[in-house]
């Protein structure tokens, strides 16, 4: 793979000492926890119908060869 450099290594070196990382905020609050499970129970059974049809048409031109 290839690196490309977009400042000078002087730029780099100085500006790396000064930087600071902050710890981002949980994105979801303990209050959301109850729909989103509910949510995530929806999407997972959406989702083995899914794939339950998509085996099934798999199976099905197996059983015609």
């Amino acid at each position: 793979g290839q690196f490309f450099v977009m400042m000078s290594p002087q730029e780099v070196l100085q500006g790396g000492a000064q930087r600071s990382i902050t710890p981002r905020a949980h994105p979801y609050s303990p209050k959301s926890e109850a729909p989103r499970a509910t949510r995530d129970e929806k999407r997972r059974a959406q989702h083995n119908e899914v794939e339950r049809r998509r085996r099934d048409k798999i199976n099905n031109w197996i059983v015609q060869l």
